[in-house]
């Protein structure tokens, strides 16, 4: 879910979707805009504001589902008892929390350059976690991770 999260945010970007929806928790003062997904994914046209409404939906949706995925996997993770797990969920926690953090200030702020250029470096940092706890609950590898981190 997170690759994929990260590709709809490419695409967000590279469209300059982003604009598409100034505003939280709405977008464009209504809850479900008009929307064209179908003109939104094709790759030889030029978008009009329904079709980049559209990708921003669907970021802003798949951040909603990437997130409660990942903040399941990092509170399942904090239960168990080593601590590499723990730290690495930990770690998830804390770039899922920037990471959301950035993308709702990059919507109230007019989606300034240097926000949105966080923004991809949290979620290179939210990949990273995320692997680093994809990692450490690995059979064997808790103990391997351990050694490392202390």
């Amino acid at each position: 879910m997170l690759i994929l999260q990260i590709a709809l945010g490419g695409w967000t970007s590279s469209n300059y979707a982003a604009i598409a929806c100034p505003d939280l928790p709405t977008c464009q003062g209504s809850w479900w805009p008009p929307a064209d997904f179908r003109a939104a994914y094709a790759l030889h046209h030029s978008l009009d504001t329904p079709a980049l409404v559209a990708i921003h939906l669907t970021h802003r949706i798949g951040a909603m589902l990437a997130g409660i995925a990942l903040l399941l996997a990092a509170l399942v993770a904090w239960r168990q008892p080593q601590r590499p797990v723990r730290r690495a969920a930990l770690a998830v926690l804390a770039m899922l929390g920037l990471q959301l953090t950035l993308g709702v200030c990059m919507v109230l702020n007019g989606f300034p350059l240097w926000l949105a250029t966080a923004h991809n470096a949290g979620a290179a940092l939210l990949l990273l976690a995320t692997l680093w706890l994809n990692y450490s609950l690995q059979p064997g590898r808790a103990s391997a991770v351990s050694s490392v981190c202390t």
